[in-house]
């Protein structure tokens, strides 16, 4: 998308205000620690008949939470909690599929097909299996990545493994129900593939009341440029509609005034409804849509629900 910023646009005051308090936010993020095995860890996972999953450092998980918690900010949801048992079982998680030196594909979440070394406690590798049905992210890299890194690639959902415009991270991150999520990370036993585990399906949110009536991404106001390039789905999820057609989809630039088709829409139904959602659309903006901080966009997702959103840049001084 293009990154141009002709014909830019004024804020309103309130809009002004509310850009620099999301700004301030997002100042406040540790954008720079590098983590990789060298300081992931306060205690490193041992595998063997001593097995010690290990535990990561309060940093790295509280970063990983400020970022969960800023981005739900941006869509109006509540802040997540962070409690010490599910990081337990969270990192109990990405120690199992490390322990397996798990394979990049869906059979992952659950540990599906996989099965649990003689040294991994049984009970702890049921406790695994629960938190994997969570996010699961895996990174080849040799130079890490930061605590932040690892959640805005879950919440832009370029690269789901279910399939292109599959948002199943994303609405787990952003769900209407959630109230408490856990954190996990561990290296590969000898791959050097990190496994990160945000266990965040918890029966005791299944059942609660959904803190919103729509989750459009982008959101509705204010939103991010950044996160908006050419590879991240769109998507809308809302909450007591249902959607049994695949409708069509208009996005207008209001500031230009250029009015296009959305494509690659999907119906994901009720795909997501655990996290709050009755249906569940995603879809791209054609490519002849400019995208332009500043500007402001409209969305009208058929008969079902129309919204706006402005751009800004979450990075600029």
């Amino acid at each position: 998308m293009g990154s141009s910023e002709v014909q830019a646009a004024k804020y309103s005051a309130k809009e002004a205000k509310q850009v620099e308090q999301f700004k301030d936010a997002y100042r406040q993020l540790d954008r720079s620690t590098i983590y990789d095995q060298t300081n992931i860890y306060y205690d490193s996972p041992h595998f063997g008949k001593t097995f010690n999953p290990g535990r990561l450092r309060d940093a790295y998980t509280t970063t990983s939470m400020a970022y969960v918690n800023y981005y739900r900010s941006l869509f109006a949801l509540p802040r997540e909690h962070n409690f010490e048992i599910d990081n337990v079982n969270a990192q109990l998680g990405a120690v199992a599929l490390a322990s397996v030196n798990a394979e990049p594909t869906l059979a992952a979440h659950g540990l599906i097909s996989y099965r649990r070394p003689k040294y991994f406690p049984r009970n702890e590798w049921s406790k695994a299996e629960n938190a994997t049905l969570g996010n699961i992210n895996f990174l080849d890299s040799t130079t890490g990545a930061t605590a932040g890194e690892i959640v805005t690639d879950l919440l832009q959902d370029r690269n789901n493994l279910a399939g292109s415009g599959d948002t199943g991270h994303r609405a787990l991150l952003l769900s209407a129900r959630a109230t408490h999520m856990g954190i996990g990370a561990s290296y590969g036993q000898n791959n050097g593939r990190l496994y990160s585990v945000q266990n965040g399906v918890f029966a005791d949110d299944i059942l609660r009341k959904p803190a919103a009536k729509a989750v459009p991404y982008p959101a509705k106001g204010l939103f991010p440029y950044e996160l908006l390039d050419s590879t991240t789905p769109w998507s809308i999820y809302l909450v007591g509609q249902t959607i049994t057609t695949t409708p069509k989809i208009y996005i207008t630039d209001l500031t230009s005034h250029r009015k296009t088709v959305a494509t690659s829409v999907r119906n994901y139904g009720k795909l997501y409804y655990g996290f709050g959602y009755s249906a569940a659309l995603t879809f791209r903006p054609s490519k002849s849509l400019k995208i332009i901080n500043t500007h402001k966009y409209q969305v009208k997702v058929g008969k079902y629900y129309t919204y706006t959103f402005r751009l800004f840049r979450q990075a600029a001084q």
